[in-house]
């Protein structure tokens, strides 16, 4: 009876489809939610990125500041990957030069991507960008 066992191999494949699933599953959960933090960092790097386009015309550190807010507020709802009201703006004058700091964090602790923080190594939140533009005045840095 025991020789029958040892030689009966019908269900050898469910065996090994079950040793080996759960690794295809974290393999597919792990380029899913990389593939939605890199959504996420592009779009902010995007949104960053018009955000201090828009400074160049202010002619004061005031009305910088202004046009990126009302470029953030105007843009940040043509990005589906990103919720407006995670991302918190800086804005650094520069103290004395002809250069200005927009940097843009977002709040990554509620990415659909975190639920399987413990499974796997992500990045920590938030995201930030930050670039640095000229203040419009034919300054170069």
């Amino acid at each position: 009876m025991l020789r029958g066992f040892f030689r009966n191999n019908r269900a050898t494949s469910a065996v090994e489809f079950a040793l080996v699933a759960p690794f295809l599953l974290l393999l597919v959960a792990a380029i899913l939610a990389y593939g939605s933090i890199f959504a996420t960092s592009i779009s902010l790097q995007q949104v960053a990125a018009e955000t201090a386009r828009a400074t160049i015309g202010g002619l004061s550190d005031a009305e910088r500041r202004s046009l990126a807010l009302i470029k953030l507020a105007a843009i940040g709802d043509q990005y589906p990957m990103l919720d407006v009201a995670k991302i918190t703006f800086d804005f650094d004058e520069g103290m004395g030069t002809e250069l200005s700091r927009i940097t843009l964090h977002y709040d990554m602790a509620l990415h659909p991507a975190y639920v399987f923080d413990k499974l796997l190594p992500l990045p920590k939140s938030p995201i930030s960008y930050s670039l640095i533009v000229t203040d419009g005045n034919g300054a170069t840095s």
